[in-house]
């Protein structure tokens, strides 16, 4: 019984992979009733497969749900922490959060579902051996065989195929595992131990999506691969799946990946990778009907009767022909189908009666032993008779036993305790630190969900034609915003008390003394607490501790630590804040990430602070900031010294600049608003006069240099993906490599992620060079560091991932950058 428990669970959580907020959305139309009832026949499953968040064929994924209406899922390799973020300035896991929502939100207008492996995205890898060898090829593998066994698809496909030296490192590697894991899901001797919660499962074949627009096809037959128009028109959704196709690939707003609505025909090919190979459709050999699960004659009589007498004006009509359906599900052997039937026979009652009901909390987060006010609310906009029985959460039901009559409003408002043992809403795959290349999860049946369950549910249970009809409905905030209205947000599980470090990383320069401040949150209303800074032998801290009281919840306090370091010359070391709350300690903090095209995420990371202790030089102090796509810089300067202001695009003009010893343009600036482009003149004036103008990577991609540049140079797609690459210096004697910091090799020890990207590779003789760099086995990059004289002043292109090194601390690219800054300063 255990067992078979645990699969039913399963089961749901599959249905449930894409949100917690379904009830916000299912607004339904009755030709959405039409497109559901013509699902109930369909019986059939793709999972396609990918390396990172927006590698989906969002096309392909949008016909295959809405058209062949089979159970369609995106399975993304990675979350795609290790990219770029063209909104603001959240990286690593916080930007793989970030990009996990926005799958979610593509998959809401697709018709998808999500899962995810627990490999974290390092970056741009040219081959799929680093990529392997970085996530633990084993264990990634094991996961493709879990979500394959969990989802039970009947065919997969891949984006990319198994060809190394032709894309992205992690692209190659997502269609190796794919490849192996097809073999291995239905051999119960490979990763024994899931069995314990699922069955083998064994896909029908395996196909690649290809495409002459990516990939050379020379070599395959043509008239061998399949080929599906997606470009068809939806009449009950009154779009073609490339207009829907379009929406859904831009929520991928974080990379900047707005697609404009294409229309017309538009076809896939797929090419035969493993297992039975199809002719003429990707289906072919399985059946994908009623007779799939052996349905009695009873039952699909029911669906008929009720698809047969559906009628717009009165959708609650068929009801009973569904309620029935329902029942006689019961009788389906195949527990896999029987459930997902079921759930959407459910949501078909609720869309035919437009039956509403949502669980709302009095508050946005609440720590245990917390008593919280829910509000239950449920509404019948139907003629039809549906009876709400009880209400349960927690274990506690609540019995109502209520006609819910027509469009009348249905309220029950309680208090809840929190319990002590529930825990905190860090998502799943955070709790813990990352091992090396993946995410440490250690509840087996997590690996694959896109985000956490709900940290609260509820159960509505109602009585329709004689039928227990019962949903499970999370728990939200919710509050009426003056922009949007209705604004659902998570609710989550806190602590009594939060402890925020001012900063992440504090760099200790040219000193062994520094002050740290943490904002402590109280969590409850009467907090009283003991906050101490935690630190590793030879670090001296004062004061010991606090003692802190705050009466009300939300209230912060700032306190203030001194340290004294060991007399060394560099120094790395790990502090966090601990409060003591009656013996029992806490050591997170409170993070808001809001976006407005996804769901706000609320984050608990630990109270850790990374010490990082080298000296530095520098002649340049005031330093102009102009945003690009976002980046950490900024910030990170002003940590060992710099006075850094923001600018806006209007600012820049020369009686501003004066006032500043350099200007720095963020990443992907030009890329980001072509607008900048104006302000070419004014930044020439500054040079002129002595200022230098320091212009971070862009990409190659829809840009034209000259019009910010004061010398032609041609960008590149060359990156240097290894954060160790071999370096050279090919220009000693140079300014930049000498003063105020002298430059050695071993300054570019210790980078992290990657060395630079999008590097120049022609360049005007105007332009000095300075250092070099490749990754093995590839041809030199000598333009990362393009140095120009203008007038009195210097411009300089800079290729190198100074957005990632600053704001990692690593000592030897802060000098490097210093130098940079201090161009003509001696």
């Amino acid at each position: 019984m255990a067992l078979r428990g645990i699969y039913y669970l399963l089961l749901f959580s599959i249905i449930n992979t894409n949100s917690l907020f379904a009830q916000e959305n299912n607004f339904y139309s009755t030709s959405n009733i039409s497109s559901m009832l013509d699902k109930l026949d369909v019986f059939g499953k793709v999972l396609y497969i990918a390396a990172h968040p927006d590698d989906e064929n969002t096309r392909l994924i949008a016909y295959l749900a809405n058209e062949k209406k089979y159970e369609t899922a995106y399975l993304s390799a990675t979350r795609g922490g290790g990219g770029q973020n063209f909104l603001g300035t959240h990286l690593k896991e916080n930007l793989g959060l970030i990009r996990t929502q926005e799958l979610m939100e593509a998959r809401k207008i697709d018709g998808g579902k999500q899962f995810f492996t627990s490999a974290v995205d390092f970056g741009y890898s040219k081959g799929p051996v680093e990529s392997l060898n970085f996530w633990d090829e084993e264990k990634i593998l094991s996961d493709f065989v879990w979500i394959i066994r969990k989802f039970r698809p009947d065919i997969l496909i891949t984006r990319f195929n198994q060809t190394p030296g032709i894309t992205h490192g992690h692209h190659t590697a997502s269609a190796i595992l794919a490849d192996k894991a097809f073999n291995l899901s239905g051999d119960p001797d490979a990763f024994p131990d899931q069995l314990k919660h699922v069955k083998v499962w064994k896909p029908k074949r395996i196909l690649w999506n290809t495409s002459s627009r990516f990939f050379n096809l020379d070599n395959y037959d043509m008239d061998k691969m399949l080929k599906i128009d997606v470009g068809v028109y939806n009449n009950k959704m009154g779009k073609s799946y490339n207009e829907i196709a379009s929406e859904s690939r831009s929520m991928h707003k974080s990379q900047a990946f707005g697609s404009l609505r294409r229309r017309g025909s538009e076809v896939e090919l797929l090419v035969y990778s493993q297992g039975v190979e199809a002719k003429k459709d990707i289906m072919e050999g399985i059946e994908t009907s009623w007779k799939r699960v052996r349905a009695s004659e009873t039952l699909t009589q029911h669906i008929k009767n009720a698809q047969d007498s559906f009628q717009i004006n009165r959708p609650y009509e068929i009801i009973d022909e569904l309620t029935s359906a329902y029942k006689e599900l019961n009788r389906l052997v195949d527990r896999d189908w029987r459930a997902i039937k079921k759930n959407e026979i459910k949501n078909l009652i609720k869309a035919c009666s437009g039956l509403f009901f949502e669980a709302l909390s009095g508050s946005e987060i609440a720590s245990v032993g917390e008593e919280i006010n829910i509000s239950f609310d449920a509404i019948n906009r139907s003629p039809y008779n549906i009876k709400l029985e009880k209400i349960s959460i927690l274990g506690e039901e609540f019995d109502v036993d209520d006609i819910l009559e027509n469009n009348k409003m249905f309220r029950l408002e309680k208090k809840i305790k929190i319990p002590i043992n529930k825990e905190f809403s860090e998502k799943y795959w955070l709790v813990q630190k990352a091992d090396f290349g993946t995410y440490k999860i250690n509840d087996q049946k997590l690996i694959g969900d896109p985000d956490n369950s709900p940290s609260l549910s509820s159960k509505f249970v109602f009585r329709v034609n004689g039928q227990e009809i019962s949903y499970n409905v999370p728990v939200v905030f919710k509050v009426n915003s003056p922009i949007k209205g209705d604004d659902y947000r998570p609710f989550n599980i806190g602590n009594p008390v939060y402890l925020n470090p001012k900063n992440s990383m504090e760099l200790i320069v040219n000193s062994n003394k520094k002050k740290l401040s943490v904002d402590v949150v109280s969590g409850i209303d009467n907090l009283k607490t003991k906050v101490h800074l935690k630190v590793p032998e030879g670090i001296k801290v004062q004061p010991e501790f606090y003692d802190v009281e705050l009466s009300t919840k939300g209230e912060r306090k700032t306190l203030e630590f001194n340290i004294s370091l060991p007399n060394e010359k560099t120094l790395i070391s790990e502090v966090y804040y601990e409060a003591d709350i009656n013996g029992k300690f806490y050591s997170r903090a409170l993070e808001n990430i809001i976006y407005d095209h996804i769901t706000p995420q609320t984050r608990f990371p630990k109270s850790d602070v990374s010490l990082i202790k080298f000296d530095i030089n520098f002649k340049a102090n005031k330093i102009a900031y102009l945003m690009g796509s976002g980046d950490k810089v900024p910030e990170s300067l002003s940590l060992v010294g710099y006075e850094v202001d923001l600018l806006e695009k209007s600012d820049i003009n020369i009686n501003k600049l004066k006032n500043y010893d350099a200007l720095i343009i963020g990443v992907r600036a030009f890329n980001s608003d072509k607008s900048l482009y104006d302000i070419k003149s004014q930044i020439t004036d500054y040079m002129n006069g002595g200022g230098n103008v320091i212009v971070q990577y862009n990409t190659s991609r829809n840009i034209d240099v000259n019009k910010f540049a004061p010398y032609p140079f041609k960008l590149s797609r060359n990156r240097v993906s290894q954060e160790d690459a071999k370096v050279e210096i090919i220009n000693k004697n140079h300014e930049v490599l000498n003063y105020p910091n002298k430059i050695r090799l071993e300054d570019f020890d210790g980078w992290v992620q990657e060395r630079g990207l999008y590097f120049p590779v022609s360049w005007s003789n105007e332009y000095q060079t300075v250092i070099s760099s490749n990754d093995v086995g590839e041809d030199p990059n000598n333009g990362g560091i393009l140095i120009s004289k203008v007038g009195e002043g210097y411009f300089v292109y800079t290729s190198y991932s100074w957005f990632r090194q600053l704001p990692a601390g690593v000592g030897g690219a802060y000098k490097i950058f210093s130098n940079i800054l201090s161009l003509g300063k001696k």
